[in-house]
């Protein structure tokens, strides 16, 4: 995860690759109900950050990744509206950033607590649920260190048994 990013513009190759391999991401049902956004014009960046508090870093791009939820209901009923399909704009999410390491770009991921604003900002229709927005570009060089986070824990077969690396 990156906050701190150069204002250096991503290149189209390495945004078409990040595309490429968003779009290789498994999706529940094997139907086709998420839809994502390259914001790549830096007056839309600008304004994608204004309507999303949580939008802290400074990425020259984004990729805001939606799903139809009338289309997620007809092929995949409640549950694909209301589960599947967020599992699925996360596994986009996160072959974003596994192509970005590949490509020497940082990501960011950020979940808007103003999904109307974002949809307003960029056009969305109101069908739509607007699910991560993953900012990418180039890492700045000068950075603070990353946050330390608390042990994660894991259970060995059962709930309740600790894994003992």
């Amino acid at each position: 995860m990156c906050r701190h990013f150069d204002p250096t513009p991503v290149e189209r190759e390495k945004l078409k690759r990040l595309i490429y391999a968003a779009t290789r991401a498994p999706s529940g049902g094997n139907q086709l109900v998420r839809e994502i956004i390259l914001v790549d014009e830096p007056q839309s960046v600008e304004l994608l950050r204004s309507v999303v508090p949580s939008f802290l870093a400074n990425s020259p791009a984004a990729f805001v990744i939606c799903t139809d939820l009338e289309r997620a209901a007809e092929t995949m009923g409640r549950q694909g509206r209301d589960i599947l399909s967020l599992l699925d704009a996360g596994a986009a999410a996160e072959n974003i950033a596994l192509e970005a390491v590949e490509l020497g770009l940082g990501v960011s991921f950020v979940r808007s607590s103003t999904e109307s604003a974002v949809r307003e900002a960029l056009g969305i229709p109101s069908r739509y649920r607007v699910d991560i927005i993953v900012g990418i570009g180039y890492m700045a060089k000068e950075r603070p260190p990353p946050l330390k986070g608390q042990k994660p824990i894991i259970h060995h077969n059962r709930f309740g048994e600790t894994w003992i690396g």
